[in-house]
């Protein structure tokens, strides 16, 4: 036996007992924010659910009774008969805490997709996050569902895998619009790869046959089509309560700020655009990749207006996974800065602080910063390695 694997088995128990230490802390912590229950649980959550129950679960996409994509309604209907055996609140909580689960698994084959093993440590410590824990166990959200579909994305993006990659961002686009924020990364990848034209409508398809069962069920087709243009218009007052700049403008000017709606829009067409302009000669490793996702997914919810404080929550986990690759200062430092923005918009929403999301704005910016500053660093070298590795011996 070589010193080196004498000393990695004599470090085999103490990592065994750190796992079972931070297995148990999830359980303790997720275990003591399950009783609570939300405004927009008991609002919204438990009456869809009641729907449910009482029409059936396929009766019950005969009409609409949710602003939601029928995506998550479908599992919450398949969710619905344990209701004999738990309360309600914990059916919807029990969904939210499988999709973070499944969440953490794409994390794991991020991982392994970047070179870094499954480091099972790092998936606990995954979902110790605080906006994680906040979002499943606390709030009973979905986010983890779509952000999951996305990471996948990423990880068949990391593996020059087109189809795959555009069928998982089709699937995060069912279940919530918020998955749109990986757009740029890939429109990116699509570019970079050259994928056929003809593919590029993949998740358009995806999206498609998610709504048939809703339709077969009578849900009208209009309806759903349209189901993402009524849910911007939700709330006219609404301008923002995430950690953004609209963060700010919802401070300071609640009634003006309902009328530049078209200048974030734009900000972020543009913005997008650029992104991709910038970095479609670019040839990168895993780690890069993983940063110019995770700049897609700071960048539309910081332009775009009417975004919630959860909307960051796929670059709080991109942000904890490329810190886990690079396993640098700067990385850890964009992680800090992503996921304390978050928590302090989370923070502002639950307090009803509107001052939390326009400093945590200033943070989220930081991190977009450091981003590009790392990335058109080691852009130039990239080039020159590749002209050396072109000109003949």
């Amino acid at each position: 036996m070589t010193s080196i694997e004498a000393v990695e088995q004599a470090a085999a128990p103490v990592r065994s007992r750190r796992l079972w230490l931070d297995a148990l802390i999830v359980v303790a912590i997720y275990a003591f924010l399950w009783p609570k229950v939300t405004r927009d649980m008991s609002d919204t959550l438990v009456p869809w659910l009641d729907h449910i129950l009482v029409h059936g679960q396929i009766g019950a996409f005969a009409i609409p009774f949710s602003n939601y994509d029928p995506p998550y309604l479908y599992l919450m209907a398949l969710f619905s008969p344990l209701v004999a055996v738990m309360s309600k609140v914990s059916v919807i909580k029990s969904l939210s805490i499988v999709a973070t689960l499944g969440l953490a698994l794409a994390g794991r084959q991020l991982l392994q997709s970047a070179g870094h093993g499954q480091q099972p440590d790092a998936i606990l410590r995954l979902l110790l996050l605080p906006s994680v824990v906040l979002n499943a166990p606390a709030l009973g959200q979905c986010d983890a569902i779509w952000s999951a579909a996305c990471v996948m994305a990423v990880v068949c993006a990391i593996d020059r895998k087109a189809v795959p990659m555009l069928v998982w961002f089709g699937i995060g686009v069912a279940f919530k619009a918020q998955a749109i924020f990986l757009a740029p990364f890939v429109l990116l990848r699509l570019l970079q790869l050259r994928t056929p034209l003809r593919l590029w409508g993949l998740p358009v398809l995806v999206f498609a046959l998610a709504m048939v069962p809703a339709a077969l069920a009578g849900w009208p087709v209009a309806d759903l089509a349209t189901i993402y243009l009524r849910q911007a218009e939700w709330n006219p007052a609404f301008i923002s309560t995430a950690a953004n700049p609209w963060a700010v403008v919802q401070l300071l000017a609640p009634v003006a700020g309902t009328h530049w709606f078209w200048l974030g829009n734009v900000a972020a067409a543009v913005a997008g655009l650029a992104y991709v302009a910038a970095h479609r000669r670019r040839e990168s490793d895993a780690a890069d990749l993983l940063a110019l996702a995770l700049l897609s997914a700071c960048l539309m919810p910081f332009l775009l207006p009417k975004m919630h404080e959860r909307f960051f929550f796929l670059a709080d986990v991109l942000a904890f996974l490329l810190w886990i690759v690079r396993h640098d200062r700067r990385s850890m430092l964009v992680f800090f800065l992503v996921q304390g923005a978050s928590v302090l918009a989370l923070i502002g929403m639950m307090l009803v602080l509107p001052i939390a999301p326009a400093v945590g704005c200033a943070m989220v910016l930081a991190a977009m910063i450091l981003l590009v500053g790392d990335l058109r660093a080691k852009y130039p070298a990239t080039r020159v390695q590749l002209q050396r590795a072109s000109l003949p011996a």
